[in-house]
């Protein structure tokens, strides 16, 4: 993206029926020593560095060259933001940045009213305290995406781009969820990870607390505190929810599918799946075939 543009759009009603609404999107590299924020923005989005600025919606910003400094939040924290960060813009916080006079920097941004951004505010998915976050190639992508409607034809882009900036919301919930994680958190959250792409294969969860580092009696105490269940416990539902599946949609035998899940046996599947389904596979089958009329 080499071309400079801002494009503001007006509210609209089937955006906000998903909970999104793009109502500013642009890309803008700033030369050193270039005036900041440049004079074609709008009253409302135009500010200089004393006073500051506090919008009505959010803003994601990706920094893509360059570093400068971004301070929130009655004046008190200022952080440095680099070449490949996130700022994260909040209805209602006091903000100001500017990218360093000696280096300048490159912004891509998009605005949005978004009752989903309330939402994963209030969850705690994000937070104005969290308002700097290191990007991903994830982000660039989308970006890309939205500069290339936003050019072509942004007025009647304006749905496809709302529907880019919940993406950014999904990505922006998950560096949060990176950045703020505590140590067990991140154990257990790549233990389920691992377990859901291996629970086809026999598995011992011992070999996986070795591979993550960890002594099976701490991960097996971090893990239940965490879910509630057992390491165990838990690659034993995932091979169910899977036999299910198998089932519920194939002719293959109680045998073949242990073999497949990696059971001892097939009585070793059908007592598990008794007692986490509650009926036998043969009894769910039977009552997940649908006759055609």
């Amino acid at each position: 993206m080499a071309q400079n543009y801002s494009l503001y759009l007006p509210d609209n009603r089937l955006c906000s029926a998903w909970g999104c609404t793009a109502i500013s999107i642009g890309h803008t590299k700033i030369m050193p020593h270039s005036e900041y924020p440049p004079i074609r923005h709008p009253d409302d989005h135009h500010f200089d560095w004393k006073r500051g600025r506090i919008l009505q919606a959010y803003q994601v910003i990706l920094i893509s060259e360059g570093q400068g400094l971004f301070e929130f939040s009655h004046r008190g924290r200022t952080q440095l933001v680099q070449s490949g960060s996130i700022v994260l813009l909040f209805p209602g916080v006091w903000h100001r940045f500017a990218p360093d006079p000696e280096l300048g920097w490159t912004e891509n941004w998009i605005e949005c009213r978004s009752t989903a951004f309330d939402f994963a505010r209030t969850a705690g998915l994000i937070d104005p305290a969290r308002s700097v976050l290191p990007s991903t190639p994830e982000f660039a992508e989308v970006f890309e995406k939205i500069h290339g409607l936003a050019i072509e034809e942004g007025l009647s882009n304006q749905s496809l781009i709302s529907t880019l900036g919940l993406q950014l919301l999904a990505l922006l919930s998950k560096q949060s969820e990176l950045a703020s994680a505590a140590p067990a958190d991140r154990l257990v959250e790549r233990a389920r990870v691992l377990l859901m792409e291996r629970c086809t294969q026999r598995v011992s969860v011992e070999d996986l607390a070795e591979e993550l580092g960890v002594s099976y009696s701490h991960f097996r105490r971090v893990f239940r505190e965490k879910t509630g269940i057992s390491p165990k416990q838990h690659l034993v539902s995932l091979r169910i929810r899977r036999a299910q599946d198998i089932f519920a949609n194939t002719d293959k035998s109680v045998k073949e599918v242990a073999g497949l899940l990696g059971f001892s046996s097939a009585f070793h599947l059908s007592t598990q799946f008794q007692e986490t389904v509650g009926c036998s596979p043969s009894a769910f089958r039977q009552y997940s075939v649908t006759e055609l009329p």
